[in-house]
């Protein structure tokens, strides 16, 4: 006969059960604050770090933008920082104190990652686009930024490329970090090139999100990370408290949390890595958006096909384009040889004062006859 505390036993080791398999894709806010805190504890300059509250941009809900920000009191034109996919704010700490330097900072998390809302967005790509842009805007409406430097890291550099061809009066300079997006597949032709486990692979990259992996792992996620990707934790040894285990948890608390922006990411996918509307094709036919100064930077050994980079001044025949390869580094350039990044985004940074300068004495010339 089952007595009444054999009945209990058996609930609490049902309980414990079902905790236990819970608490195996469990994302803790509380972990992702504490990584993000030891992310940047290495920055010098003094920082503020807030939500931005950009109303129903997406679905009913009310969305909000998690923001750094630095040197906000500088008159110069602020640089804002968009981060690439799976990441978040606390990958720029390499680069925030050159960039603050000399003019105000922001960077933020993109709704559907890091820190911010997890909105669901449309199924659509074009929609998906468009929401990202104004997404972006009513971000830059409440942060009341008349004109920017943007800056966007590898899908943030797509994202940041659409927002200037709907937004080009509010860019100042567009710098693009080793971007996504910019080339699609040609043909079928093309695609039957590949082989088929080259093939089989860039199907699988369409259907399934590249970060699955690591939520079903569970609490081993933050190892497979340190052990898969030295690549990207040892690069931060110099700058982030106990920096092996901090980056890896950053990445997994970052992609833990409610699943949309990497659906997101994914319907914008043609086959493979490549997107469903390319944006070198695009660029070709926005007349406004030629009339934006680039800069592009890629990474010498980066994954990316980067072959498009001279293309981009063919394109643009009469805008000023800057394209650079960065020895050393590969897709993560801004932190495999973050020195030479840094240079090379504070002089794009200054080739529009330069520019000025210039325009301001050739009107003075001009007043002068």
């Amino acid at each position: 006969m089952v007595s009444d505390s054999d009945i209990y036993r058996t609930n609490q080791r049902d309980r414990h059960f079902l905790s236990s398999i819970l608490k195996w894709n469990f994302h803790s806010t509380k972990s992702l604050d504490k990584a993000e805190e030891r992310m940047l504890s290495g920055i010098k300059t003094c920082y503020n770090k807030f939500y931005v509250d950009i109303g129903p941009c997406i679905g009913t809900h009310l969305n909000k933008i998690w923001t750094l920000s630095m040197n906000t009191d500088s008159p110069n034109i602020p640089i804002v920082l968009i981060h690439g996919f799976g990441a978040g704010i606390g990958f720029w700490v390499l680069n925030f104190d050159t960039f603050a330097h000399t003019r105000p900072v922001y960077a933020i998390d993109l709704l559907g990652f890091g820190k911010s809302s997890r909105p669901k967005f449309s199924k659509d790509a074009k929609e998906i686009e468009m929401q990202y842009v104004n997404s972006i805007e009513k971000w830059r409406e409440c942060m009341k930024i008349d004109k920017m430097i943007l800056l966007g890291h590898s899908f943030g550099g797509y994202l940041s490329t659409a927002y200037s061809i709907k937004y080009p009066e509010r860019i100042e300079h567009l710098i693009l970090a080793d971007p996504w997006g910019f080339i699609g597949i040609k043909s079928s032709e093309d695609f039957k090139k590949y082989s088929l486990y080259q093939r089989s692979m860039m199907f699988l990259t369409s259907k399934i999100s590249p970060l699955a992996v690591i939520r079903a792992a569970g609490p081993l996620g933050p190892v497979i990370l340190r052990k898969g990707r030295p690549d990207i934790v040892e690069k931060y040894e110099n700058v982030v408290e106990k920096h092996d285990k901090t980056i890896a948890k950053y990445v997994y608390h970052c992609n833990t949390k409610k699943i949309t922006g990497e659906y997101a990411f994914r319907d914008l996918l043609d086959i493979g890595v490549y997107p469903k509307f390319p944006m070198c094709d695009r660029l070709q036919e926005q007349e406004l958006c030629q009339k934006i100064p680039l800069t592009c930077i890629f990474g010498a050994e980066s994954w990316l096909d980067t072959s498009f980079g001279p293309s981009l001044k063919e394109i643009r025949p009469e805008s000023y384009t800057h394209i650079e390869y960065i020895e050393l580094a590969g897709h993560q350039l801004f932190s495999d040889n973050a020195t030479e990044f840094n240079r090379i985004v504070t002089e794009a940074c200054n080739v529009l004062k330069s520019s000025k300068i210039e325009e301001d004495d050739e009107t003075l010339d001009d007043n002068v006859i």
